[in-house]
């Protein structure tokens, strides 16, 4: 699979991410702005919720000119996503740089994004999303340690490396993260980066899917086609397509379309 489509795909909401964000996240975070400036913020934020986006930027930008974290990676996030403003790369890496800087994980994971999908104005470096993807991951943050394990496992910015991949998979998984639990899944049903084992395979998925992931629901569809892990069982390899088709998987979809999955 390649990797372009998967991380396009997995292109994260951040709108209510952003709402959530309360500043910087380092162990020794700087003093907070003055009140004037976090009234602005507070502003700002308040305007997104009643989506009254003109009046969100104009009290955010300069908030954000005045150094605070909370309103700089809002208009990251906004000029990432294209909410209420246009759509601008350059624009969003020029707001989340100076949160990344004050150590901000939202921050850095959303560098580590631009520089990974690369677009308009950010040129695609994959060396520089590893970089701030393991200062996101350092801090907890499990989408950033789930999207250094791709690059660990397609060898993207760094070498290949299968058992790292893992680690960083499993890590992302503890944090709940859905996906992270499927990637753990796939490398335990193919070897990489650890013995071959069906069973251990199915057992990520059964959690990924636990926690809503659809990919994982196709997954245990196909184990239980095939037999893998698994008694053989049409019926219940089909229940779970359906499952995984309702939850928008086309692969589902398409599976549920072909004659050993129809019977």
């Amino acid at each position: 699979m390649s990797p372009c489509p998967r991380l396009l795909a997995a292109l994260p909401v951040l709108l209510g991410v952003a709402l959530l964000v309360q500043g910087c996240q380092n162990d020794a975070p700087p003093p907070p702005p003055p009140p004037a400036v976090a009234d602005l913020t507070n502003a700002g934020i308040d305007a997104l919720r009643r989506r009254d986006w003109s009046t969100a930027v104009a009290k955010l930008v300069p908030a954000a000119n005045q150094g605070d974290t909370r309103a700089q990676v809002t208009l990251g996030i906004l000029y990432f996503t294209g909410l209420g403003v246009q759509r601008d790369f350059a624009d969003a890496a020029h707001w989340f740089t100076p949160a990344a800087e004050k150590g901000d994980p939202v921050a850095e994971y959303n560098l580590g994004l631009l520089n990974d999908l690369g677009g308009t104005g950010v040129l695609q470096d994959h060396a520089a999303a590893v970089r701030y993807y393991q200062l996101a991951a350092q801090q907890g943050h499990a989408e950033a340690q789930y999207r250094l394990g791709l690059l660990y496992e397609d060898g993207r910015g760094v070498p290949q490396d299968f058992a790292r991949a893992l680690a960083l998979f499993r890590q992302a998984g503890a944090g709940g993260y859905a996906p992270a639990m499927t990637a753990t899944g796939v490398l335990y049903a193919q070897g990489r980066g650890v013995a071959q084992d069906d069973r251990q395979a199915l057992l990520w998925f059964n959690r990924a899917a636990d926690a809503g992931d659809s990919d994982a629901m196709e997954r245990i569809g196909d184990a239980y086609n095939q037999g893998l892990g698994v008694p053989q069982n049409h019926a219940r390899a089909r229940e779970w397509l359906q499952r995984a088709a309702a939850a928008g998987n086309e692969m589902a979809a398409r599976r549920l379309s072909m004659p050993q999955t129809s019977e």
